[in-house]
């Protein structure tokens, strides 16, 4: 117990010492009043900027976006899409479960009232867009506008005008508006520049309302072109820029140093839903031709010569011979259609179209896209390693149909090792069960081995392969397993091969290296 007692004593005298130290260090490390200096006796900082300017070098460059600003903003205007819903509401709340009311003895209608009310919501978006025409057209979104009922315009200068849709296309979503009403004549107009000069790095502003803030400038560079982000259905080739844009931003303009429009703001990369610094633009090119055909024609008008295409992969430049990686590969030409007619083939490369270079297969689809509907051009292309060019006459896009094929002579299921595959005969049975017509011929891949990472592992149970080839040879039809095994025996190890393959209504090229 006096053990206890003693270090019990000796505890309190520790703790009591540690915080005596405590105050006396503290103490120590504060200033007293009578020790603080005098204001304004320190002097903060370094006495000179580490860079100076001359103010006629420094004077341009302070006030380039000051001058984009005044300039630009005053044509650019905030979208209020209104939609109008039709909500049901029910006087009765047990209507809606029950059907025939149970209770119409307590609820039931009043004065010959029916028990469902019907009421209008209204839902707003917002957007932007810049006035494009002193009569009044604006450039926009598809998706800023596309189920609007009602559409308000508000201009920087706080003046508002109701407007029309003109047009709109989900292709390339861009769509035009128009004000309706009288139009002031003293209407601002966007300057519209060229989008094929520009060149990354060059600097830009996106103006626009995010998040309803109007008017809003943000600064960036041109951080590269030609992106394609989305479904390849549409029609794209984005201008990618770090100026922010944020929801709102749509549909308002990018521009350049000039103060010119050279495209219109679509959409963001994001995996939180704001600005990570990615954002992407219509160029105004192609906005201004779709723009047209919606303002005269109504209907946005696209050339379509009907291949199926996808890029060039390394395994298949090496497999057709290739010394450039620019192209577009062929993948499937649909029967009496411009192609076709023009003696193209699959497993062809596009490596140019109308003079203008194909550089992949988005580029194709775009130029193609530009060019007009009965317009017969050159188009230059790569087949069994020598270049060739034919006379194509270009028609109007409208529903694709599907490419078409010829028999088939079925036989028993197979495995070829060396290509990782299993195989099975397109049998009549299997025919009905994948929807194929009669004029499909091929093997249906059954299974791969389970070690393939290559391009081989996109293709599926039931996909249909009916052209084969390897480098430095041409096409094999594959109309059998039989033929199918022929041309696997002739592979050679760490030879490039292309499968030419059926899924559905579509078709795609699969190629690879096989294993040395």
């Amino acid at each position: 117990m006096q053990s206890l007692r003693r270090n019990s004593l000796l505890l309190l005298g520790v703790l009591a010492l540690g915080i005596l130290l405590g105050i006396v260090v503290r103490q120590s490390y504060t200033q007293s009043p009578q020790e603080r200096p005098r204001r304004g006796s320190i002097e903060f900082g370094r006495s000179d900027p580490p860079i100076e300017w001359k103010e006629e070098e420094i004077r341009g460059f302070k006030d380039v976006y000051v001058r984009i600003s005044k300039e630009v903003i005053p044509p650019v205007v905030s979208i209020i899409p209104t939609r109008i819903d039709t909500v049901l509401f029910f006087k009765n709340p047990f209507r809606r479960f029950f059907g025939d009311d149970p209770f119409g003895f307590f609820f039931g209608p009043e004065n010959g009232e029916p028990p469902v009310e019907r009421r209008e919501r209204r839902v707003q978006g917002l957007g932007s867009g810049v006035i494009v025409s002193p009569e009044g057209y604006i450039l926009t979104n598809s998706h800023v506008v596309t189920g609007a009922e009602e559409i308000e315009v508000r201009l920087p200068d706080d003046r508002v005008f109701e407007a029309m849709i003109v047009g709109a296309d989900t292709l390339s979503d861009v769509a035009v508006i128009k004000i309706t009403g009288d139009i002031p004549r003293d209407l601002p107009v966007a300057y519209l520049g060229d989008s094929d000069s520009i060149q990354p790095g060059d600097w830009v502003a996106a103006i626009g309302s995010p998040f309803s803030l109007t008017s809003t400038v943000t600064s960036g560079i041109v951080s590269a072109l030609g992106r394609q982000v989305g479904p390849v259905e549409l029609y794209q080739n984005f201008i990618q820029t770090d100026a922010a844009i944020n929801p709102g931003n749509s549909g308002g303009p990018l521009v350049d140093i000039r103060g010119a429009v050279i495209g219109i703001n679509t959409m963001i990369f994001s995996q939180t839903g704001g600005f990570m610094g990615i954002g992407f633009a219509i160029p105004i090119n192609m906005a201004r031709r779709v723009m047209e055909d919606l303002i005269y024609e109504g209907e946005v008008i696209r050339g379509w010569i009907g291949v199926t295409i996808q890029d060039l992969t390394p395994e298949a430049r090496k497999a057709l011979g290739l010394e450039t990686m620019s192209g577009a590969l062929v993948a499937d030409v649909v029967k009496d259609r411009p192609a076709d007619k023009a003696g193209l083939k699959a497993g062809d490369v596009i490596v140019s179209i109308a003079g203008r270079e194909v550089v992949d297969a988005n580029g194709l689809k775009n130029i193609v896209a530009s060019l007009e509907p009965g317009e017969r051009v050159p188009v230059t292309i790569i087949r069994d390693e020598k270049q060739r060019t034919l006379q194509i006459t270009i028609a109007k896009r409208t529903t694709q149909p599907t490419s078409e094929q010829e028999p088939e002579e079925p036989e028993g299921p197979e495995t070829q090792e060396n290509l990782g595959l299993e195989l099975q005969t397109l049998t009549p049975e299997l025919r009905e069960q994948l929807g194929l017509p009669e004029t499909v011929q091929g093997v249906v891949v059954s299974a791969i081995a389970p070690n393939i990472t290559d391009a081989r592992s996109q293709l599926r149970s039931g996909d249909v392969i009916v052209r084969a080839k390897t480098e430095g040879s041409s096409w094999t039809n594959i109309r059998s397993i039989r033929d199918f095994r022929r041309f696997a025996q002739n592979v050679k190890p760490g030879e490039s091969v292309i499968l030419f393959v059926r899924r559905g209504d579509g078709t795609f090229l699969v190629p690879f290296e096989t294993p040395r």
